[in-house]
């Protein structure tokens, strides 16, 4: 009994990390405030986003796979601890290069959270229980979404925008505390070493081009000399990083991921996913207060609508995820994600909040069922002693997604927004006609994630056929 409860309470620890990670989204809440305290301008504090997403998407495979040579628990413990002093030093930080500087040490300490949290999970609990741990990991996470989102407007209204980093180094404080108390370190892993430093820093290099090449060409165009250098030097850096990786023994990424029947298809599916979803975050606010004409209340209810439903429903998932194989979860997730970017291009000038509301709740049960079960077949390939890369590949799966849609969903919107205006339309029907547009692609790519994941359904249903024989 005492070692069951331990599991839950080591479930707990590690989850307030993924806590504390989702916490984070209160910046977008507080740019405008930080904008007219630090003096500057909406395009450059942007970057704070921009360091942030991504720093912590280039090191997360480095950090993964340090986590896993040198102790997923001790890597837990150093991550929190960045975590901590980067908020506390943000929300003293007295100019705009101090905060960005400082964000790149928080995205270190986002990077060993969000690579340690779910490799220690797997860890703890047998394959017969991940999906429920994993499932109750996401809904916590989703859980500081909502936090974000509800408590960021309050503290900055109330104490101004250094609060929303102030306010977490005490909660940062007792998650480290509970993880030295309850957390044990892992079993030490064999035949794994040596850490390859030059791959890391190579992955780091290719991935940090890849995210500015991308952030640079939705803002100033895919065509700029700034831009053209960052592609060809995210191509370079990564055909590098994949050949050095082929030689030794044990790399930072093996290669061999890249065709792996379940694999491959799993992040390639969970990037499509977030690619095609996360246009809810940057271009139905416009659409919801622009065309609808609404408060920012009511658009704070709507976009809380999807993480309060996941929340609710991830612990579903997970459970579902133990009892059946977690691709047929996985696949289900998808559809719904499709036919809900679908339904979305349906709306209208003379659409209402009701209608937009009933498709987001849509949207989060196919996100928090989505969550628990990728999560759980990801984690489930991996080796023993490569659990730290796999929490690495859910999280850069995830923010490679994200920082692709933002950069190509948004010029797509731009595009379209500029042809329909040119066509002699209205302003509100011009950019309803961009908005269905945009949401038209963002189903195709559900779509197309969707039919990726029916790929790894054989290798489910041998493996089924295998264990009946």
């Amino acid at each position: 009994m005492r070692g069951a409860a331990n599991k839950w309470l080591g479930l707990v620890a590690a989850a307030l990390g993924m806590f504390l990670c989702s916490l984070d989204l209160a910046v977008n809440v507080a740019l405008p405030d930080i904008t007219a305290d630090l003096n500057t301008d909406l395009r450059t504090v942007q970057w704070i986003i921009v360091l942030y997403v991504g720093g912590s998407t280039s090191l997360q495979l480095g950090l993964g796979s340090a986590a896993d040579v040198y102790g997923l628990r001790r890597f837990y413990i150093i991550g929190l601890a960045a975590y901590a002093l980067a908020v506390l030093l943000i929300g003293l930080a007295p100019t705009l290069p101090f905060v960005l500087g400082l964000r790149v040490m928080q995205a270190v300490g986002n990077g060993l959270i969000a690579a340690s949290a779910p490799a220690l999970v797997t860890g703890i609990f047998p394959s017969e229980q991940r999906g429920r741990a994993l499932g109750l990991m996401s809904a916590i996470s989703t859980l500081g979404m909502i936090a974000a989102t509800l408590g960021g407007g309050v503290l900055v209204d109330s104490f101004g925008w250094r609060a929303i980093f102030l306010a977490r180094v005490p909660l940062t404080l007792i998650t480290i505390l509970l993880a030295l108390i309850i957390l044990q370190a892992p079993a030490a892993s064999d035949g794994r070493k040596n850490f390859d430093l030059r791959g890391a820093a190579l992955a780091f290099v290719g991935l940090a081009a890849l995210v500015l090449f991308l952030t640079i060409g939705g803002r100033s165009g895919w065509l700029s000399p700034a831009t053209l250098t960052l592609g060809v030097g995210a191509i370079a850096s990564l055909t590098l990083f994949l050949r050095w990786e082929r030689k030794i023994p044990n790399p930072v990424f093996d290669p061999k991921m890249l065709t792996h029947p379940l694999l491959a298809p799993v992040i390639t599916a969970s990037f499509l996913m977030f690619m095609a979803t996360f246009v809810n975050l940057f271009i139905l606010p416009f659409y919801v207060s622009d065309v609808l004409k609404v408060d920012a209340k009511a658009l704070g209810f709507l976009l809380m609508l999807t993480p309060v439903i996941a929340g609710g429903v991830a612990p579903i998932g997970g459970w579902l995820s133990d009892k059946m194989p977690p691709a047929y979860i996985t696949t289900t997730a998808l559809a719904i994600a499709a036919i809900t970017m679908l339904w979305f291009s349906t709306l209208s000038a003379d659409s209402g909040v009701a209608d937009v509301a009933i498709r987001m709740a849509v949207g989060g049960v196919g996100m928090g069922l989505f969550q628990a079960a990728n999560a759980t077949l990801i984690m489930g390939a991996m080796p023993r002693d490569r659990l730290g890369a796999g929490g690495a590949l859910i999280a850069m799966s995830m923010s490679l997604g994200i920082v692709t849609s933002v950069a190509l969903m948004s010029a797509l919107f731009a595009a379209r927004l500029a042809l329909h205006e040119t066509a002699a339309a209205q302003p509100t029907q011009a950019f309803v006609l961009a908005f269905r547009d945009t949401y038209l692609i963002a189903a195709i790519i559900a779509t197309l994630a969707t039919i990726v994941s029916l790929t790894y359904w054989p290798r489910v249903i041998r493996r089924r056929l295998k264990k009946l024989n």
